[in-house]
Parts: C-alpha cells; sequence; structure tokens
C-alpha cells in the first residue's frame, strides 16, 4: 500500500529552503505554536477550511451544498460558521470563484513525485531539488521518509526544514535521506521557548546535538522576531552553541507580514499583525555579531 500524507501546497521554481531551484512540498501539522507563522494553515493536523470573500460571486452554490449548514450569508459575502464547519470541502467543491478552498488533502508517494519529476530538468541544471516544509514536515515521519526514499532513488537532492521538536528516533530515521537538514534554533532560553511556542528546547538542542555526532549536514536557522529574540546576546549565544557543535552555517530570517492574509482566510487573530520588520541597520548589527564566532552567516534563506 502506498504511504499517504497530508499535503497543503507544493510550490515549484523556488529558490529558497536550500540549494538552486526547488521544489517545496508542504505537509500539515506542526507542534509548536509560534504567533508570528506565515503559513498558520500548516498548523493543524487536518485539512481547513480557506474563505476569501473577496473573490464570492454570490452564486449561492456552497450554501445549497454545505452538508453540516455552516455557510452563511452576511453583507459583505458568505462567510463561514467555524463551530458548525467540519472542513469536509463540499463547499469548495462547488466554489468556481476561488473563494473558498480547502487547505490540506491527502497525497500518495507516486502522486507528489509525479508532480517533482516534471521539474528534474530545472533540478539538475542548478543543483536543486526537493525541500520537505510545513508545518513540521517531520510530524508525518513515515509519508516525509517514503517520499526522501523514493527522491533519493531518482538522484535527487532533498533538503527538510523542521523545528527539531520531534523525537530523536524519527529524526534518525529521516536523516539518511536527507541531503540537508534546515534546522531551526529559535530561542536560546527555554523558558522563553516553552511560554512563546509551547514547547521544550532541551529536545530541540539535544537532538541537534546529535545530529551533530552523526555528521549530518545540517544549516542553523532563526527567525528573527521583533521584541522575542531580535537581541545581540541571544543571537550571538545561538550562534557560539552552533559553531561548538562544528555547524558553520547560520541563516538568519528576517520576520515579515506577508502571510497575514491568510488568517483573515482562516477567521484567526494574528498577533502580529501591526508588528513593524526589523531594520536593515538592525538586521546587519544581529548578522555581524552572529558571524563574529566565525559562522558563515547569511540573512534569508
Amino acid at each position: 500500500m502506498d504511504v499517504s500524507g497530508l499535503v497543503f501546497d507544493i510550490q515549484r521554481f523556488s529558490v529558497h529552503d536550500g540549494p538552486g531551484i526547488r521544489s517545496l512540498v508542504f505537509l500539515k501539522g506542526c507542534p509548536l505554536r509560534c504567533p508570528w507563522c506565515c503559513n498558520p494553515e500548516s498548523r493543524a493536523f487536518a485539512a481547513e477550511l480557506l474563505v476569501d470573500r473577496t473573490c464570492c460571486t454570490g452564486c449561492r452554490r456552497c450554501l445549497a451544498g454545505c452538508p453540516s449548514g455552516a455557510v452563511t450569508v452576511e453583507p459583505d459575502g458568505l462567510g463561514v460558521d467555524r463551530l458548525r464547519c467540519t472542513s469536509c470541502g463540499a463547499c469548495a467543491e462547488r466554489c468556481d470563484s476561488g473563494a473558498r478552498r480547502l487547505a490540506g488533502r491527502p497525497m500518495t508517494v507516486p502522486e507528489v513525485l509525479a508532480e517533482l519529476l516534471r521539474d528534474a530538468p530545472f533540478f539538475r541544471n542548478s543543483g536543486g531539488g526537493v525541500t520537505l516544509g510545513g508545518g513540521e514536515p517531520l510530524a508525518q515521519p513515515e509519508f516525509a521518509e517514503a517520499l526522501l526514499r523514493a527522491c533519493r532513488s531518482h538522484g535527487l537532492h532533498t533538503a527538510v526544514e523542521t523545528c527539531g521538536h520531534v523525537p530523536w528516533s524519527v529524526l534518525d530515521r529521516i536523516r539518511p535521506w536527507a541531503s540537508l537538514i534546515l534546522y531551526d534554533v529559535k530561542h536560546i532560553d527555554p523558558a522563553a521557548y516553552l511560554a512563546t511556542l509551547g514547547g521544550d528546547l532541551g529536545l530541540v538542542l539535544t537532538n541537534l546535538e546529535r545530529l551533530a555526532g552523526a555528521g549530518a549536514a545540517v544549516t542553523i536557522r532563526t527567525p528573527l522576531i521583533p521584541g522575542w529574540n531580535d537581541d545581540e546576546e541571544i543571537i550571538g549565544a545561538i550562534a557560539a552553541r552552533a559553531r561548538r557543535l562544528g555547524f558553520c552555517d547560520l541563516h538568519l530570517l528576517p520576520f515579515h507580514r506577508l502571510g497575514q492574509t491568510k488568517y483573515d482566510l482562516l477567521g484567526l487573530p494574528h498577533p502580529f499583525r501591526e508588528t513593524a520588520p526589523l531594520t536593515e541597520a538592525r538586521l546587519r548589527r544581529l548578522r555581524d555579531r552572529a558571524a563574529a564566532g566565525g559562522m558563515r552567516v547569511t540573512l534569508g534563506g
């Protein structure tokens, strides 16, 4: 039986998240709750309905087709009662305008691979490949491993984006099939990590040490979040720990608000809606502090 996973997007022709031209496969579900997340539709472990009223033509086909009675008629268009909605997708199937769509669909490894192999010439010519992201792709370990194995069997470079907040047994089974691991170290203080993200920083750092001991190819990535970790001491400490473990590459990812529209489509508040991105001068200071310890530091990634 083919292994299947819950995929919410496949983005082609990306020049981020690994070398060369890449295709990014985004899997649903994440154990953390980063309040600045630019993919809020990635966090739940089930499909979710996105509703864009600006695209609604008022045809009301969704209203007639919803088995839960969750479609609402409102002055600015047809909305959704989130308490009633089961994300069955019946309304999205009847919507021709794109006003309603599901984030998350089951796909088998052969189905995903068939899409990825369409771009194999671009991968070969650019030194690119396939990157698994999310959400947390390792929260679907069987599917992630099977897809990575399949990609490697076709000679594709593979990368995995991970927050590291998974059991070591999962990382260890994935590691041989990942050409590169893009590993998030979001903070250096366990209390701040737990309070904001709901996770165990000790698990993340212990897994990182084990990856170093296993000789894995790892790039450390740190999102720069205004008011939370945009501190030179914090960034310097992250760089120093990574360097002690033998890692050389650190990507600092500047905060942005590009995903805030998705919160509206999900009917969710965006805690960082009014937060301004860091200035270029501030970004340079953080980069220079990280590089002072001998790391190769890139802004973005």
